[in-house]
């Protein structure tokens, strides 16, 4: 054998070495050869701002044309001529843009990610099957089938993504899928209502109990009550003295629980929504506004479209899996959602005979439990299953094999924790969107709702009939005071829920007299409502503000609401601020006078270029962990630490508390100490971040924001930008979170409706409007909706259509 005949044979052998290491999967490392292909990898994705016009597409399923014009934004506007078409094409169109999203969230609803990702999600698809979220969709699905209206919606919409699945060739297959190699699934209804559970257990799928069992166990009774006891409820959703005209169910009394709700103050789940009568208006006629806060990702949680067929003309966001539009407005009526935060979860501790766990007791008597296997096939990790165990309180989520990340876990294994949530009971939770797209005013509003069960919602409304109303809407268990606060004893039939709050009797106002509703995930009502209804609520620091802001706004108009919507200012800082700097100053500790200045010249907003901003929260987050961690044992996740409001409160009245000493050292600590010692602190961090005061120090540097792509793959999301607002600012921007979805819309003669999205309507990387409102959605625009009244109708932001046709 000659060189050049080895070389040859070398030259081959490497070829096809290359040629196997480009068509192979390593793990979640997709086959590069396919990626690069130029005939079916990811240049095929690339799409620019001007699409090339698709024209006609023949799907064979549809009865009768469906039009569906886009506009500059590429939100598509549908027109069919019945229902199943026009669900048909919903389902299609979102399929189109987001498929990999729609896949990704029923997945994980259904607990199958490692099929697709491996064993290092097998503990999070265990988690999902324990807590029984997609049991609960098909349970759903069972209910929603009985209903013909329901039922023939999510068969269309089913049909509508399939429909558009089948057309795909591998070169057309969104970029996530080429880059794990594996092909879309098909679509079926119960996917729908997993992924409607899935947003209900992100709003809904609370465990405080395991919290408040350390507390109890660690600081006792009297401790929690002083710390986390009754909140004044200054300013809950429904106003204060609301008159209740209904006879209360009977309910029962609490043996020895206590206390009050808790308050989340780091974690930015908050939302806003509100609307004031024609009286606060430049119209006459109601303004209503909706952002809900909630994670911002690349594809965004929302989709923006408008839906016209017979006895419809729709216009919002949906979720994108979901049929029908989630928030939005149509000629008549507008409206718009946050979350109660409301307690429907509850957990009971339950004891077994034995180690078998064949049987538990309640009720002075053994039960049998009731086994389900559940069977895993993670990628390259062969069947794997697990053991549910369910009681009639629920499934039995924690044992010895499966552990609460706070609490963890029963000591013995003859014990176990049930899971008592409202989203397992039957339900049709589609049907009220299903009716609320169809609304004309405020009693069609009110019957739509009846059947919205879980997640609980604010859901504000405005007509043009003039009325305004908040309706803290959902399916509400009957409970004794405070109970479910703690970990409930799952053997005594006391501890059972007796019930549901009746749907007519759930908290709500209509056309209040000061003139405007508002919510902003604090507490619902004031201690005049009959009925117990827990939560872990916001702090009331948004609510205040909204409530303040409102009160003093006149000749509102939709941009008025658009400004309100950016509003940084923080009502915690306005009242321990001055507090503190006093102290300071009595402290006698050196401040720099430029800091000085800039602290003393603060407007109390977290506006970009804020100096002070930054200066407060370094302080306040420093002098708030000094006073607790100082005083409690365990970090703050394993006990709820007072909230941000009651330490304020403490700090503001009580300057000899306690809680200001430090019992590690020998010397009795004060408040003017605490507060010296935590400036010297937040200052001395600052430093070693920043440098010297200067630009650095500015709250856009502080506190960058963020938006990640929903697969976690950093370079299709954005990892960092700078913006004003913070958690507890109307403006709830801070890190991963914010405004998922600004809204504002006019009603009247002619509804006028505006809104933006944080990203875009496509969900491709590669795609113009994969992002094309970031730029507008952060400088705080919002864009003019386009609501056509009939597919006929002209419009400049029209730029292309399509046609479905039979």
């Amino acid at each position: 054998m000659n060189k050049h005949t080895s070389k040859a044979i070398g030259a081959i052998l490497l070829l096809a070495v290359l040629i196997w290491l480009l068509n192979t999967k390593y793990g979640v490392v997709p086959p590069l050869g396919k990626i690069l292909s130029p005939s079916e990898g990811l240049w095929q994705n690339a799409e620019r701002r001007k699409i090339k016009p698709e024209g006609s597409i023949v799907t064979g399923s549809v009865g009768s044309d469906v039009l569906i014009k886009y506009d500059r934004n590429r939100v598509p506007h549908l027109f069919a001529e019945n229902e199943h078409d026009l669900y048909f094409a919903q389902g299609y169109i979102t399929a189109k843009d987001r498929l990999w999203q729609m896949e990704m969230q029923a997945r994980q609803a259904a607990g199958t990610l490692s099929e697709i990702f491996g064993m290092r999600l097998l503990q999070s698809d265990i988690s999902m099957r324990r807590i029984g979220l997609f049991q609960a969709a098909r349970q759903s699905l069972d209910s929603a089938m009985k209903d013909p209206r329901t039922a023939a919606m999510l068969e269309a919409y089913s049909e509508g993504v399939n429909a558009y699945v089948k057309k795909l060739k591998p070169a057309d297959y969104p970029l996530e899928y080429k880059m794990i190699d594996r092909q879309p699934m098909t679509w079926k209804p119960v996917y729908s209502l997993a992924v409607l559970k899935l947003m209900a257990e992100k709003l809904t799928g609370g465990e405080a109990e395991f919290r408040m069992a350390n507390g109890l166990e660690k600081l006792g009774m009297d401790t929690i009550k002083e710390l986390i006891g009754e909140d004044s409820n200054a300013y809950p959703v429904i106003p204060r003295h609301s008159p209740w005209k209904f006879s209360p169910l009977p309910v029962g009394l609490s043996e020895g629980t206590i206390a009050g709700n808790i308050r989340n103050d780091d974690r930015v789940i908050g939302s806003n929504n509100w609307a004031v009568s024609g009286s606060k208006t430049q119209s006459g006629y109601p303004v209503l506004a909706n952002d809900p806060h909630l994670e911002l990702t690349f594809p965004g949680i929302w989709y923006q479209l408008q839906m016209n067929g017979p006895g419809i003309n729709v216009y919002g966001v949906s979720i994108p899996g979901i049929p029908c539009i989630m928030i939005g407005y149509n000629k008549d009526i507008a409206w718009g959602i946050t979350n109660t935060s409301a307690d429907v979860v509850d957990w009971y501790r339950i004891r077994f005979r034995d180690r078998t766990r064949q049987e538990y007791w309640y009720d002075d008597q053994w039960h049998k439990v009731t086994k389900r296997i559940e069977r895993f096939y993670p990628d390259k990790g062969g069947v794997i299953t697990d053991t549910l165990l369910y009681t009639h309180q629920g499934p039995v989520v924690y044992d010895g094999s499966h552990r609460n990340r706070v609490y963890m876990g029963p000591a013995k294994e003859e014990e176990g924790f049930a899971m008592k949530w409202v989203l397992h009971q039957p339900s049709n939770d589609i049907k009220a969107f299903y009716f609320l797209n169809r609304a004309k005013n405020y009693v069609d509003f009110r019957q739509a709702l009846t059947d919205l069960f879980c997640p609980a919602q604010n859901v504000v409304f405005a007509d043009a009939d003039k009325d305004i109303a908040m309706v803290c809407e959902g399916k509400y268990p009957l409970k004794y005071k405070d109970q479910g606060e703690f970990i409930l004893d799952g053997s005594q039939k006391r501890d059972d829920w007796k019930g549901w709050i009746p749907m007519d009797e759930v908290p709500f106002t209509k056309n209040p007299e000061n003139g405007f509703v508002c919510s902003a995930n604090q507490p619902l009502t004031d201690s005049s409502y009959p009925y117990y209804i827990g939560g872990a609520f916001a702090s009331e620091e948004r609510a205040k503000r909204i409530n303040i802001r409102l009160s003093s706004m006149k000749n509102i108009n939709a941009d008025s609401f658009r400004l309100l919507q950016l509003d940084t200012y923080r009502e915690l800082a306005e009242a321990v601020y001055p507090v503190m700097l006093r102290r300071l100053k009595q402290s006698g500790i050196k401040v720099d006078k430029q800091l000085l200045m800039e602290m003393e010249g603060w407007d109390y907003k977290y506006t970009e270029n804020s100096v002070a901003a930054t200066l407060f929260d370094a302080w306040w987050r420093e002098l708030y962990m000094t006073i607790w961690r100082n005083s409690l044992p365990g970090p703050g996740m394993t006990f709820p630490w007072p909230d941000f409001e009651r330490t304020a409160a403490i700090i503001k009245t009580d300057t000899n508390s306690r809680w200001m000493d430090d019992a590690k050292t020998p010397q009795k600590e004060t408040l003017t100490d605490v507060i010296a010692s935590s400036y010297k602190a937040a200052m001395d961090k600052l430093i070693r971040k920043n440098g010297n005061l200067g630009d650095n120090w500015t709250w856009n540097n502080s506190d960058v924001k963020t938006i990640r792509h929903i697969s976690g793959i950093p370079s299709f999301g954005l990892p960092g930008f700078k913006a004003g607002g913070a958690a507890n600012t109307i403006n709830a921007l801070a890190g991963g979170f914010g405004p998922s979805w600004r809204m504002v819309v006019e009603l009247g003669p002619h509804v006028r409706g505006y809104g933006i999205l944080p990203g875009g309507e496509s969900g491709n990387p590669g795609s113009f409007y994969y992002d094309n409102s970031f730029p507008s959605w952060k400088e705080g625009k919002l864009d003019e909706l386009i609501f056509l009244s009939s597919r006929e109708q002209a419009n400049d932001a029209i730029i292309d259509s399509i046609t479905l046709k039979k």
